[in-house]
């Protein structure tokens, strides 16, 4: 299960941690971001090196992310090779005033034909007040009406927090009144600055399974295709419901189908991990993701560990490889926000 030659070992998508730098400053940053661009950075050149070695085990979706990833003025010549590559550049990107009318032309003619937006409220005070950045979420707006105008698209990522989780049915519509092209959903691991579990950020795993189950049961009426990450029991959920789990492979990516690049070079399963599997100023990236110890345990699921190990689903779901190692201390333990009696087998 664990041999490379799998299909679903390929690299789907690779998160590239552009830049720590950014201009916002929210409370569950996975970065811990920081005002200025650090001298650590990788270059240009590694950047190319990187996406090379990514043809090797894809091609694949490349989010240029950060931090701010428009911070970085080379970002198109880097969308360009990635298109060169055969890979498929987005940008996710925070700061809808750095997203001007030039900045799209340029982003567009390399090749970036999609962006996401971070949105955690669709009311301005509450988001500005969660960004700590006055003005954030207008500028966001304005930014929508431009990428549409450049005939771009755009997502909208939301963070499940205790101020929303019950707001769903309204952010839902108001997604979609915006024009979004999809509306991905993500749910707190404790790392970066979300190590300090705050009122502000933490969700019960009550409420977590509330609103997987109101997702699973009511999104595919929406129209507007909705994803579910950090909450891999979410492929459990809809497999009760009886409907199709909506992901290929475990619906956990981390080292299966999806890696992170950090700002300095470091691999890791995903961005949420704290874990380092190699570095590609040491190595490739195709050697390291098709090598690495760490991410060949997550792509079995007969090493997890914990309830995730008795789970009847465990191969669909897998649980959150980067919360078991953030609260458990190991990359193959139980993850702590499932509902676990749900998924038991009865062996």
């Amino acid at each position: 299960m664990n041999g490379f030659s799998h299909h679903k070992s390929l690299l789907r998508v690779l998160a590239w941690e552009t830049t720590r730098a950014c201009t916002l400053a929210c409370p569950h940053c996975r970065a811990a971001a920081v005002d200025c661009r650090d001298p650590e950075e990788l270059t240009t050149d590694e950047a190319f090196a990187m996406l090379e070695s990514a043809k090797e085990i894809g091609p694949a979706i490349i989010i240029l992310s950060g931090g701010e990833p428009l911070l970085r003025e080379d970002l198109e010549i880097i969308a360009e090779k990635a298109v060169a590559c055969g890979h498929r550049p987005v940008v996710s990107c925070n700061d809808g005033r750095l997203l001007t009318d030039e900045r799209l032309a340029s982003l567009g003619k390399a090749g970036i034909k999609h962006f996401s937006f971070s949105m955690h409220s669709s009311d301005q005070q509450d988001h500005d007040k969660f960004v700590r950045v006055d003005g954030a979420f207008d500028a966001a707006l304005e930014a929508f009406a431009r990428i549409k105008k450049h005939g771009l698209s755009f997502q909208i990522n939301t963070t499940i927090l205790p101020g929303n989780f019950d707001q769903l049915p309204r952010l839902k519509d108001w997604v979609m009144d915006l024009g979004a092209s999809a509306w991905h959903l993500f749910f707190i691991v404790p790392t970066g600055r979300a190590t300090e579990q705050t009122d502000e950020i933490s969700l019960s795993q009550s409420d977590i399974e509330k609103v997987l189950r109101y997702v699973a049961t009511e999104s595919d009426e929406w129209g507007i295709p909705v994803k579910v990450t950090c909450a891999p029991q979410y492929a459990r959920i809809r497999l009760e419901l009886g409907k199709d789990p909506g992901s290929r492979g475990r619906s956990c990516m981390a080292g299966s189908g999806f890696a992170f690049v950090s700002y300095r070079g470091e691999v890791k399963p995903c961005g949420y991990f704290d874990l380092v599997v190699g570095s590609i100023r040491k190595d490739s990236l195709a050697r390291i993701y098709r090598e690495s110890t760490e991410l060949k345990d997550m792509r079995s699921p007969e090493k997890l560990g914990g309830v995730c190990a008795r789970c009847r689903y465990n191969k669909v779901c897998g649980g959150c490889r980067a919360r078991a190692y953030a609260v458990n201390g190991s990359y193959l333990a139980e993850d702590p926000n499932c509902d676990f009696t749900a998924g038991q087998s009865s062996k």
